[in-house]
Order: C-alpha cells, then sequence, then structure tokens
C-alpha cells in the first residue's frame, strides 16, 4: 500500500511538472475572437499601407499628460452655444474644429451642424459645412483649385476665389456653395460670428457663438481624451485572429454584405498574415509585404517592406490583452508647442502625447463568428506556411 500511495504521489507531482512546463507560447497559440465593437472596414484599402488592414488600425485612443491641471479642448464634443443659419436653409451648428497660431494670430476654423466623428448617427434635414480664415482672402484668377489625376495637371478656376466658403445639401437633393468672405473672430477656444448675409443666387443669413467643450487634465494623469474603440461607424461582421505554431499570425475579418442592389447578402472576408514571436513580456508582430507599384511613386522598386508592432500582454482567465502605445511627438519641441497650440493648452505644459491600443480576444466565438467559421478555414488555406525571416 505504501508503494501504490508513493507511486500516486510522483505520478501527481510529475502532472503537475508537465503543467509547469506548458510555455506562453503555447498558451496563446490557437484560434482568438475579439468581441469588442468594430469601428474600421478594411474592405477596399489599398495595400500598399499594411497597418490599415491590421488589427492595430482598430480601437485606439488618444492619451495626453500635461504637467498642471488643465481644461483641454474637446472637438469631439457639442460646442457650448451655437452658430444659426436662416435664409434660404436653416440649420443650427454645433460643431468645430479650429487652429489658431498664439504667435501671428492666424487662425482657421471647419464648423457643421452634424457630428463628423459619428456622422452616421446624424439625422438632419439639412448639412452645413463651413470654413473660414483670416490669412487667405479671396484670389485672382487662374487659381489652382484640385489636381487632376487623368490629366497629371492641377485644374483651374477662373475669376475671383475665396477661401471661406459655406456649403449646404438639402434633404431634396439640392446643392449649393456660396463663397465669399466671411466676418469672424477665433481665440482657439471661441468662435464669434456677427450676423451677417451671403450669398447671391442663394442666400442665408449666418451668425452665432460658441464655444468648444472642454475635458479636465489632472496633472501628471495620463488622460484619454478621445477613442475609436465604440462602435462609431456602419461597419458589421466579426475579427479572428488565428496565432499558430509556425510563427504564423493571420488575421481574418469577415461580413456580410449585399453583392448587388437585391436584398440578397454575401458573406465576404478580408484577411492578413503576419509574423509573431514573444520576447519577454512583449509580443512582437511583423507584416511583411513587396512592393509592386509599377508607377515612379515612392517606395517604388524598394522589394519587400516591413511593419513591425510591439504589444505587451496578458493572459488572464481565458482573456488574451494586447496593448500598443506609440509617443506622436518622440519628444520633439515643435511637435508639442503645435499640440499645446491646438488643444489649447499651457504653453510648455505637454509632457506626453500618444495612441494606445487596447485590443481584448477570447477562444470563445461570438454567434457571429460561429456563423463564418467555415469561410474562415477557406481563407487560411491560401497561405502556405513560411519561417522567420531574420
Amino acid at each position: 500500500m505504501k508503494i501504490k500511495h508513493l507511486l500516486f504521489v510522483l505520478f501527481a507531482i510529475g502532472l503537475l511538472s508537465c503543467e509547469k512546463e506548458v510555455s506562453m507560447e503555447d498558451q496563446i497559440m490557437g484560434t482568438w475572437y475579439m468581441p469588442q465593437a468594430l469601428n474600421r472596414h478594411t474592405a477596399g484599402q489599398s495595400v500598399d499601407d499594411v497597418a490599415g488592414h491590421s488589427l492595430n488600425a482598430w480601437n485606439y485612443s488618444m492619451v495626453i499628460t500635461t504637467n498642471s491641471d488643465q481644461e483641454l479642448v474637446d472637438r469631439t464634443a457639442n460646442a457650448i452655444g451655437s452658430i444659426t443659419v436662416s435664409g434660404d436653409s436653416e440649420a443650427e451648428i454645433n460643431f468645430m474644429r479650429g487652429w489658431y497660431d498664439q504667435n501671428s494670430g492666424q487662425a482657421s476654423i471647419s464648423f457643421t451642424n452634424y457630428n463628423w466623428y459619428n456622422v452616421h448617427e446624424t439625422d438632419q434635414s439639412t448639412y452645413v459645412y463651413g470654413y473660414v480664415d483670416n490669412y487667405s482672402h479671396e484670389y485672382q484668377d487662374s487659381v489652382n483649385i484640385w489636381y487632376n489625376d487623368s490629366t497629371g495637371a492641377y485644374d483651374t478656376m477662373g475669376g475671383w476665389w475665396h477661401s471661406d466658403f459655406i456649403s449646404v445639401y438639402n434633404s431634396n437633393n439640392d446643392y449649393y456653395e456660396i463663397r465669399e468672405e466671411i466676418d469672424f473672430t477665433f481665440d482657439g477656444i471661441t468662435l464669434t460670428i456677427p450676423s451677417q448675409t451671403i450669398g447671391d443666387t442663394n442666400s442665408i443669413t449666418i451668425g452665432g457663438e460658441m464655444t468648444h467643450a472642454t475635458i479636465h487634465i489632472p496633472a501628471n494623469t495620463p488622460t484619454e481624451i478621445f477613442s475609436y474603440t465604440g462602435d462609431t461607424s456602419w461597419d458589421f461582421g466579426s475579427w479572428a485572429i488565428h496565432i499558430e505554431d509556425d510563427g504564423r499570425w493571420v488575421e481574418v475579418f469577415t461580413w456580410e454584405g449585399q453583392y448587388d442592389s437585391s436584398d440578397v447578402y454575401h458573406t465576404y472576408t478580408d484577411s492578413t498574415v503576419a509574423e509573431w514571436e514573444l520576447d519577454g513580456d512583449t509580443l512582437f508582430v511583423t507584416y511583411r509585404y513587396d512592393d509592386v507599384w509599377t508607377g515612379d511613386g515612392p517606395g517604388a522598386g524598394q522589394g519587400t517592406w516591413m511593419y513591425q508592432i510591439a504589444y505587451t500582454y496578458t493572459l488572464e482567465n481565458g482573456m488574451l490583452k494586447l496593448t500598443n502605445e506609440y509617443d506622436l511627438c518622440q519628444g520633439d519641441a515643435h511637435c508639442h508647442e503645435w499640440v499645446e497650440w491646438e488643444f489649447g493648452l499651457d504653453h510648455g505644459s505637454l509632457e506626453e502625447y500618444k495612441m494606445v491600443w487596447a485590443l481584448e480576444f477570447t477562444k470563445t466565438p461570438s454567434a457571429r463568428s460561429r456563423e463564418f467559421r467555415g469561410p474562415f478555414r477557406t481563407v487560411m488555406g491560401k497561405f502556405p506556411p513560411y519561417k522567420f525571416m531574420k
């Protein structure tokens, strides 16, 4: 009996030892599904920008740190107050994005009556978009307006041309644009437009005042000021990543869409193949793609390109969490100054301005993921195994 008991203990210890020997690489391999809301559609994007096709292009936040308590301009929120449009069209404008140079006093502002960060949620009978600045006034004829790809030259507009404009789109498909100088003042926070009537064929009266909403930034505290972590588009579908033992990292996006004008929906997939490896607490994902450009543009004829992302990772309770951070200014003083102007911060107060990607995955597929498991296997079969290139 004692011998049997001893053998049982040794066997149990052996099992425990085997469990302890399971590497982190083994634990993270397999198929992982993203339960997070989607905010980016990869279909139809150019393959020369591999980042736009990867998971790293999704679900990011902007985080800022200052050395003192401040109020930061929030361009994603409704402004306080409004600019009113009346006459041939009626609208109330309460969103703006402005830039103000504290040294020169130059200012430029774009404004509209819909939230450009959530435009699909907008339900307006009239859409208004405008732009004003105080450094570009009216121009003489033969002004370069836009680049024409078919001719390889800039098209021109004759006569007088103004940088300030108001464009209006009504629900009855009536569209018009008024280009005329518009009086205004802007100090980086508040836009004031004295009541004035502009236009000829179409005439509107515009005027009012609105002030940017703000976000409180505590000193020395990284604070999220903007994020694409929610469902902010018309997208629908599911992400899955296949982390394989031969070093392959396969990202598959699957969605439904109408093939034509009929009501019949079809299943589509879009995929990206990369390489992965672990180094301590960092997961490196490397994307490689060949230059296939035939023109004389940047990068033509330069062979294979590489794009690498370094994620810190955690694996807890069946959830794989990947985090990637990027300092947008990289310590550049001019970049810091520009960001301070952009967000109305005190000069010399910016400590860090970064983008943060926080991606979460689970081994349990969502209902939609289960529905699309067949196409997943089909897509993966198109890519032959390969090894790391070092």
